[in-house]
């Protein structure tokens, strides 16, 4: 791994961001528009005497902001390459997947952190909620349990990609969505239709945000449902990279890499 290599990667993504309309309101005026429009939800809600529901709502948009922006920034970082047909260029160089791939991650976590923060200023001068209500120990943790999970079905993602085409290059910006209402974002667990609890528990994300709430409400940590998410994370971590690395042999193997960019 070379830090030299990484750090080129991170300022082509930055230079890239910095010039591409759509990245910024993907990344960041789409979010924050749905942070106010849960808020606004949330208000409506604390005037009907549901103030621990409107709590969950928002707390569980802000949080989910931190998945969708770092699987956004991973998959359709190497997108925006493919596209400007230098996908191949970058690894004629001796850049290799894994620096290619770091790289994006770390873009993916900085932007997560700065939406994070306007969020939650956005929250508290509207809404009067912070997300450091739960404490900062329990954020970072989930944080950490979200970014492992984004990173893991990004680069799933992108293997499908490189290996079938841009044809479902869609994925890469819409398939996370399927997780949010699976993963109880903003309701507990136990509210979730039977058979769709069963699902939920198999998601890592799903214990980040009960371990979320239940710090907002009990002010403590729940140890087993971070361990849990840590676990699961582990989990997708390890099938995703096996997945990816076996598809993008294939995708080299076959000549659908280079046929990307035609």
């Amino acid at each position: 791994m070379s830090v030299r290599r990484i750090y080129a990667v991170l300022m082509q993504e930055f230079f890239l961001a910095l010039h591409t309309l759509e990245i910024f309101v993907d990344s960041f005026i789409f979010p924050l528009l749905s942070v106010i429009i849960f808020g606004l939800i949330s208000l409506y809600l604390i005037g009907s005497d549901e103030t621990i529901a409107a709590q969950y709502i928002l707390l569980g948009m802000i949080l989910w902001q931190v998945i969708w922006v770092i699987s956004y920034s991973v998959a359709t970082g190497s997108m925006w390459n493919i596209w400007s047909k230098n996908l191949s260029n970058m690894f004629v160089s001796p850049l290799t997947v894994s620096e290619y791939m770091s790289a994006h991650f770390i873009s993916g976590c900085a932007k997560a952190v700065l939406l994070l923060v306007i969020a939650n200023a956005v929250s508290m001068v509207m809404f009067h909620f912070s997300v450091l209500s739960i404490g900062v120990p329990v954020l970072v943790l989930t944080f950490i349990v979200f970014a492992a999970f984004a990173f893991a079905v990004s680069i799933a993602v992108l293997g499908l990609i490189f290996r079938y085409g841009t044809r479902i290059a869609a994925l890469s910006w819409s398939l996370i969505t399927v997780f949010q209402p699976l993963a109880a974002t903003f309701y507990p667990l136990a509210d979730m239709p039977h058979l769709l609890q069963y699902v939920a528990l198999l998601l890592p994300p799903t214990y980040a945000f009960e371990a979320a709430r239940y710090s907002l409400v009990q002010g403590e940590i729940a140890w087993s449902m971070l361990g849990m998410g840590f676990a699961l994370d582990a989990v997708y971590g390890v099938a995703c990279v096996l997945l990816f690395r076996q598809l993008f042999r294939n995708s080299r193997d076959t000549g659908q890499f280079a046929r990307n960019e035609s």
